[in-house]
This record gives C-alpha cells, sequence and structure tokens, in this order.
C-alpha cells in the first residue's frame, strides 16, 4: 500500500509551482538536500519520475504534470480539513445542543445565543424548553450536551456551575392591593392567583406551607401575564423570565424568603468532555450574566429581602 506524505505532495506542488528546487526548499523552510529526499521518496512511492532536473532549474515530466492536478486537488481537500479541525478546536466550527427551563430561555438565553451567534456563525445552535427535570433528564441521557437549570443535590453523574441567583416576583395590575405594602405568602392566597402548571411558584408556596388554590392553571407565562393584564387575578413568575416577557402597564415586586430564590446554572455530564462550541458558549453565557440588566435588578432585590 502506498504511504504518501502530506509533505511529500507539499514539496511535489510548491516545485511544479516555482520550477525551482532551491526555492521551493525556502518556500516550505527545509533545506535543499531533505527537499530532495522528499520528492525521490515520492518519486518512488508512485513509481515514475516526476521531474527533469537541471542545475539551475527542474521541469515536470509529462506523468508529472498529469499527476500534478490530482495532487493540487487532494492537497486543497486535505488543507480545508485540517481548517475544519482547527475551526472545532477553536469553538468556531461545530453544534451546540442545549435544554434550558422556559424562564431563561426566553430571557437571557436568547439574549446569549444571539451574541454567541454573532462571534461564531459557522457553529450551529439547538435549543429546547423543558421543566427543570426534563432538563436534567435530556443532559443525563446525552440528548443535549448543556441543561441550563436550578441547582442539583449532589447528583454524582451531573457537573453543576452556577450562573446566579433567580428570584420570584409577584406580578399584577398597577395598584393592585397585593402589591400595596409588604409582600408576603401569605397575602397572596387573598386574591385570585394564575399559576404555571409544576412551575417555581408552586413549588415555593408548598415550601411556605401557604395553601392556595389557583384562580387559574396555565401553561405558558405569557398566557399567565395576559389574564393579568386582563384583571383576572396575579401571577408569580421567575424574576429571570421578565425581560424577554412583555411586562409593560404590569407592577411587580420580589417575593420574601429563601424559598423564593433559586440559584441557576449550566449542567453537563461529569464524565464527559465538553466541545470546543460548547465551552465557548459558556464563556459567553458567563460574560453576560453580570451585565444583564434583569438580573442585576433581580441580585438587588434579593439583597434588599
Amino acid at each position: 500500500m502506498m504511504n504518501i506524505k502530506y509533505r511529500q505532495l507539499k514539496a511535489f506542488t510548491l516545485a511544479g509551482q516555482l520550477g525551482s528546487f532551491v526555492r521551493a526548499a525556502d518556500a516550505l523552510a527545509v533545506t535543499q538536500p531533505s527537499f530532495s529526499v522528499l520528492i525521490r521518496e515520492l518519486e518512488h512511492d508512485l513509481g515514475m519520475q516526476l521531474f527533469e532536473r537541471t542545475t539551475r532549474s527542474c521541469h515536470m515530466t509529462a506523468a508529472g504534470a498529469s499527476f500534478y492536478e490530482e495532487a493540487h486537488a487532494v492537497l486543497q481537500d486535505l488543507e480545508s480539513v485540517y481548517q475544519h479541525a482547527r475551526d472545532i478546536s477553536a469553538g468556531r466550527r461545530g453544534k451546540v445542543e442545549i435544554a434550558a427551563v422556559a424562564s431563561l430561555a426566553s430571557g437571557i438565553l436568547a439574549e446569549a445565543v444571539s451574541v454567541f451567534h454573532l462571534q461564531y456563525p459557522d457553529v450551529r445552535m439547538q435549543m429546547r424548553e423543558a421543566l427543570n427535570t426534563g432538563v436534567i433528564s435530556a443532559v443525563k441521557q446525552g440528548e443535549v450536551e448543556l441543561g441550563i437549570a436550578g441547582a442539583l443535590s449532589g447528583d454524582p453523574e451531573l457537573e453543576f456551575m452556577p450562573l446566579f441567583t433567580d428570584r420570584l416576583m409577584v406580578v399584577a395590575p398597577m395598584g393592585h392591593p397585593a402589591v400595596q405594602g409588604k409582600v408576603s405568602w401569605e397575602t397572596l392566597g387573598r386574591h385570585p392567583l394564575i399559576l404555571l402548571g409544576s412551575g417555581s411558584a408552586e413549588r415555593a408556596l408548598q415550601l411556605s406551607k401557604v395553601r392556595v388554590t389557583p384562580a387559574f392553571e396555565v401553561a405558558h407565562m405569557a398566557t399567565a401575564l395576559a389574564l393579568v393584564r386582563h384583571g383576572m387575578g396575579i401571577t408569580v413568575l421567575p424574576g429571570s423570565a421578565l425581560s424577554g416577557l412583555n411586562v409593560k402597564g404590569l407592577h411587580y415586586e420580589p417575593m420574601p424568603g429563601k424559598v423564593a430564590r433559586r440559584e441557576l446554572g449550566v449542567l453537563y455530564r461529569s464524565k464527559r468532555l465538553l466541545g470546543p462550541a460548547a465551552r465557548a458558549f459558556i464563556q459567553v453565557l458567563k460574560e453576560m450574566v453580570p451585565s444583564d440588566p434583569a438580573i442585576q435588578k433581580i441580585s438587588g432585590a434579593s439583597a434588599a429581602n
């Protein structure tokens, strides 16, 4: 089997282009004797003479000229493959698959994807929304490379990289009694409450031991806000989601206590090496979090309560 090497083909095409072993050796950054060895080895492997040599120049034989076109095309393909591999290694190409909780998918995550796409336009992005348990499952099953969700409690299969602490917000029409004075979980029960099924607010209510029967239970945050806007009640949503939703004309305040706070971050499998593109995306996300106005507002609210 032939064992033609990249440097042999490169030496051959350079000599064919420049018509001189001396100039071709300089272009390849090798000595002339080493260059001549590369050509002789290639001729031996191919079983044919590629050049007619003189003391001052070299000319391709008919066989060499015929082989040149194929060799040049192969080199271009190889160099394209090498460049593609370098781009993948640098995170400039590849694919990033993400699962995220809806509160982040519609807010800072959407912004991060936009910024990342501008910096890495050749990386393909795939993103899905899921509940926290669904995000964890997708990462553990290898369906996605990254998850953006709530903190874990000691799962050995997953690593968690914290980003920021989210805060639940009560959202009500302007001037609504629920946001007049001190807000508490107990006062929520005095007003028609619109909740997301299996959402953060429902879990927080359970932890705070406040019994509330929701007036409406919906699947999407936009639906909850639409009902609030039409005077059908109040809702409690993750603060991180508000930057990606239409809250114009509505009033929102942070809910008190530890049950209203949740650490959010990046999940990935502990025994799997993250790809360069995924690592680059995490870096973009980490850089965006401190400067995001919505996150600053949540953090400030958390510090005040």
